[in-house]
């Protein structure tokens, strides 16, 4: 576990950084596949910084609401460390928050410059696992998101942090590692697939119905504290449950329209 990287003049921190890398690499795949869909390349950069401030608002707020409840049930404790309170209440992201943020972001893009979205979100799509799968190394590096107790073949016994005081308490299982590789191989899945221009929005039907079964499952192997749980199950469980119908209407509905034209 790395949270910070030194670069001998500066120091920057790990998670930041990692995810950038990948947000770059992304933005770049989705330019080189723009054309497909005759869409500008400028297009695609610029409604993803607008995408980019939606992930961060939703992934806030997501992981506001789900720790919430937990601040108002331990009242007493929070009122007494104010500081604490509100540097756990806004000191992490939720996926799923930050995905219906970006959604979001480039909706309001294609409808502000009369872009087709339907032909952005089959562009985006294939490169959303890439960019979380940096998301989750990221993750590693600074000891959040992290693994249920694990004491099998390539259990890690992540170092102390301050930060998340039960994280080197037993070892771990390195469940932010194998959502990465799991979202790799996602990626290329999703490459392939698009390789042929679909209907609209039927690429992110498939990225939606793919993530939701990967991350239902994932969920499993979480063993960070902050689950949002409701009747045994997560918070990001509930919306794959629900991202899930979603996904296969946007794959097998064919009166859907979501371009440009019939907005």
């Amino acid at each position: 576990m790395h949270p910070i990287l030194n670069l001998g003049i500066i120091e920057i921190p790990a998670y930041g950084t990692i995810i950038f890398i990948g947000l770059v690499i992304g933005t770049l795949i989705a330019t080189l596949t723009a054309k497909k869909y005759n869409l500008l390349k400028l297009d695609i950069v610029l409604s993803t910084i607008l995408a980019s401030i939606g992930l961060l608002i939703g992934a806030k707020l997501v992981f506001l609401i789900t720790v919430l409840p937990d601040v108002i049930k331990n009242f007493s404790v929070a009122k007494s460390h104010i500081l604490a309170t509100l540097m756990y209440l806004f000191g992490g992201y939720v996926f799923y928050g930050g995905l219906i943020g970006a959604l979001f972001g480039y909706y309001f893009y294609c409808r502000w410059f009369k872009v087709d979205f339907g032909a952005m979100v089959n562009v985006i799509a294939p490169v959303i696992p890439l960019v979380h799968a940096f998301g989750r190394i990221g993750c590693f590096f600074g000891g959040c998101c992290y693994g249920i107790e694990y004491h099998g073949k390539f259990a890690v016994h992540f170092p102390y942090n301050e930060f998340v005081t039960e994280l080197n308490e037993v070892p771990r299982f390195p469940v932010q590692l194998v959502e990465a590789a799991i979202n790799f191989i996602f990626f290329l899945i999703l490459m392939y697939y698009a390789r042929k221009v679909r209907k609209p929005g039927a690429v992110l039907g498939v990225y939606l119905i793919g993530y939701a079964i990967i991350r239902f499952v994932i969920e499993f192997f979480r063993g960070d504290v902050a689950r949002g749980i409701l009747f045994g199950v997560s918070t990001s469980q509930w919306i794959s449950l629900i991202l899930l119908p979603i996904g296969f209407y946007l794959i097998f509905n064919k009166k859907i329209h979501l371009t440009k034209q019939d907005s």
